[in-house]
């Protein structure tokens, strides 16, 4: 005889599996510190480039007034202004994804703490079974 409720708790193990745990299982292998800062790292990168391509469309854009004033103006200044600004806006950029990746980390913990649920109530099911004798069926064809 068929468990319903093995069945029910399997297909929704592989649900979960195939679904949105492939995430979850994969960021599994990291601690939240670890995970955090990799992808920080991965956004501080992709701001850099952002930054930079921004930077040149603004220089490009004005390319004619830099470079009617490019004797009188102070680089300097210029440059400092353009560190401060990119610091200041890296500054914001990676708190708001610091936050975002820790409630992300935070709320996959917790699917995962769903998913070990079922995992041990499948296993509960399988020692039960054990204990009983096992089931009629193995493999699809009843026992001799």
């Amino acid at each position: 005889m068929l468990n319903e409720e093995k069945i029910r708790l399997m297909t929704k193990a592989a649900s979960y599996e195939a679904g949105e745990g492939k995430k979850a299982l994969a960021m599994n292998k990291y601690f939240r510190g670890d995970y955090i800062s990799i992808n920080l790292i991965g956004s501080w990168i992709s701001f850099t480039i952002a930054f930079a391509v921004c930077v040149g469309v603004w220089a490009f854009y004005h390319m004619e007034d830099l470079m009617e004033k490019i004797n009188t103006m102070d680089l300097p200044g210029l440059g400092k202004h353009f560190v401060f600004l990119y610091l200041g806006l890296l500054a914001v950029y990676q708190l708001i994804h610091y936050v975002i990746y820790h409630i992300r980390y935070q709320k996959n913990r917790r699917s995962l703490a769903a998913y070990n649920q079922i995992l041990k109530q499948i296993s509960h099911i399988y020692q039960t079974e054990s204990k009983s004798g096992g089931s009629d069926f193995v493999g699809g064809a009843k026992e001799k």
